[in-house]
């Protein structure tokens, strides 16, 4: 399991515990932050289950999904 000293802290949006200090808005996670108001995203990499860098788990919403949905829609047309 990823180990750090870092506080950990739950996402509104999607529910993951993250790294509150690996988050540019307060009560997103990283992930969150990125799709909902454009803040860099995090460069993911996943060991047992979490991310290294932010300890997201991979959780989305069903909100952040349709949003996602709709963004590959218009990237196909």
């Amino acid at each position: 399991m990823v180990e750090s000293k870092l506080p950990i802290v739950i996402c509104d949006e999607c529910q993951s515990e993250y790294y509150e200090q690996r988050s540019e808005m307060t009560a997103l996670c990283p992930e969150c932050a990125s799709i909902l108001y454009g803040y860099p995203p995090c460069s993911h990499i996943f060991v047992n289950g979490r991310c290294t860098h932010c300890y997201w788990n991979g959780n989305r919403s069903r909100y952040v999904l349709s949003l996602m949905a709709k963004a590959e829609v218009r990237d196909e047309i």
